[in-house]
């Protein structure tokens, strides 16, 4: 999914929020928001958003030497999404339902709540309503009947995630996949919330099924700059799990890929390319 227009004012006030994130000193916050600007300046409208907020972090990285200004936050909503995850089930909402699969699909669509990079002003209690909201909502797209066909037929599975905190949620489905057949990726190196291989070790992810890294540290997942060794490990699967936005941003052109795509459509353009509502439950092989 290429850059739109309305992807540019989003990308601006990212550029504010990464620098008011990295420090506290207003001249590296100014210098910040320069080099990202100029960056949105000669943008090119081939590339993906991603793309462009990876070289943004870039400048951040660079001028504070802070690797990993979301540290904090990620191990807050880690704990938030923990929290929530032991009441699930203390209470055995998959146990007690009548189709465990579909519920452990909409709970990890639900924890694509957690992201930092949209704009949303989230509290936790907005992870509880996404959670309760996730029971009752319809999910646009081809569903759950259709991913749970697919991985029956599968015999490599990668799962592709997204942010911390979010992770805990892909839990109940990864427990609900064939464990010897999964493959699940984090990125190989922080940028904004997304997951690390420190959060599947602190989440107990790693516990579950085999966890790799894809080499490179952006949002979604760049094909061209990511390890050889993910690479490989892409090309041998015949399912791909993608959690969301910003791996549908990047992955969506890739068309020789059973790929489904599970999210929140958080912003105006993913929910335009994929025709459906803002803030929609999604599951899709698009």
């Amino acid at each position: 999914m290429k850059i739109s227009r309305e992807c540019i004012h989003c990308l601006a006030r990212q550029a504010v929020e990464i620098a008011e994130e990295a420090t506290s000193s207003a001249a590296m916050q100014e210098e910040i928001i320069k080099k990202s600007l100029q960056e949105l300046g000669q943008l090119d409208f081939n590339e993906t958003a991603p793309e462009i907020g990876f070289r943004m972090h870039q400048h951040s990285k660079k001028i504070t030497g802070i690797v990993d200004p979301y540290k904090r936050l990620k191990e807050q909503y880690n704990e938030v999404a923990q929290e929530i995850y032991e009441k699930i089930t203390e209470e055995k909402w998959l146990i007690r339902t009548e189709d465990p699969f579909d519920m452990a699909c909409r709970l990890a669509i639900a924890g694509n709540i957690i992201d930092f990079s949209v704009g949303l002003k989230l509290e936790p209690s907005d992870v509880v309503k996404s959670v309760e909201d996730s029971i009752k909502h319809d999910i646009f797209g081809t569903g759950t009947i259709a991913l749970r066909k697919a991985v029956e037929k599968a015999d490599n599975i990668m799962y592709i995630a997204d942010n911390a905190g979010e992770i805990i949620f892909d839990k109940f489905l990864l427990m609900n996949l064939p464990a010897n057949k999964v493959t699940y990726v984090v990125k190989g190196g922080p940028i904004v919330n997304d997951a690390t291989m420190d959060d599947a070790i602190s989440t107990g992810v790693v516990d579950l099924v085999r966890v790799i890294d894809n080499g490179h540290a952006a949002q979604g997942t760049i094909l061209k700059n990511c390890s050889s060794a993910f690479i490989s490990e892409f090309n041998k699967a015949d399912l791909v799990i993608s959690k969301g936005q910003a791996n549908f941003e990047t992955l969506s052109d890739v068309k020789d890929k059973n790929i489904f795509y599970l999210l929140r459509a958080k912003c105006i353009s993913v929910a335009s390319a994929l025709g459906c509502k803002r803030m929609d439950y999604v599951l899709t092989n698009y």
